[in-house]
């Protein structure tokens, strides 16, 4: 055998290879494209359908978080409106403009309603806010009852830090409420 016999069987035989791995390379390489683009498209799919999931729970969650606020707000208002009707009683009973008999209905209105608002409150209301409550009402109930001397400023003391802690409680703002008037 010659040497140029020799080379051109190397040629052919470097080119058959090179020929059927090109074509073997290219075949594979589309091979794995269409792999990777299903394992793709159902990893897609998977992520999509996790991320809808995802976002119908927090859609729940957040939906639920809102009516319990409101709810709270709303328990909160209530308590305030009780508060208020016998604050208003006291004031017009210490000015002399409330009978005494109108003074007992309004007294037992007061009470009726006070344990109604402890209930609502107790199923929403922290800690904090309860203890609030139960001073103020302990102190306008001493009142009523006579063991305790209506002074305003001591009532508004008290209704303030209920106040202050439903805020807290409900975030509208962590910094206390103060009165800055002058009665």
């Amino acid at each position: 055998m010659d040497w140029e016999t020799v080379f051109k069987f190397i040629t052919a035989s470097t080119a058959s290879i090179g020929i059927g791995g090109a074509a073997i390379f290219a075949l594979s390489s589309w091979l794995g494209k269409v792999w990777a683009n299903r394992i793709l498209a159902d990893q897609t799919h998977e992520l999509a359908s996790a991320l809808e999931k995802t976002k119908r729970e927090l859609d729940l969650i957040k939906e639920t978080t809102l009516r319990f606020q409101n709810d709270k707000i709303l328990t909160y208002r209530a308590t305030i409106d009780v508060v208020s009707r016998i604050l208003s009683s006291f004031d017009s009973h210490e000015m002399g403009r409330l009978q005494p008999h109108e003074a007992g209905s309004r007294f037992d209105e007061f009470n009726e309603q006070r344990m109604r608002v402890y209930g609502y409150l107790a199923m929403l209301a922290p800690q904090s806010v309860m203890d609030a409550q139960d001073k103020l009402m302990d102190h306008l109930l001493k009142i009523s009852n006579g063991t305790e001397k209506y002074v305003w400023s001591d009532v508004r003391e008290l209704a303030l830090n209920m106040l202050n802690e439903a805020r807290k409680d409900i975030g509208i703002d962590k910094r206390s409420i103060v009165y800055n008037g002058d009665l």
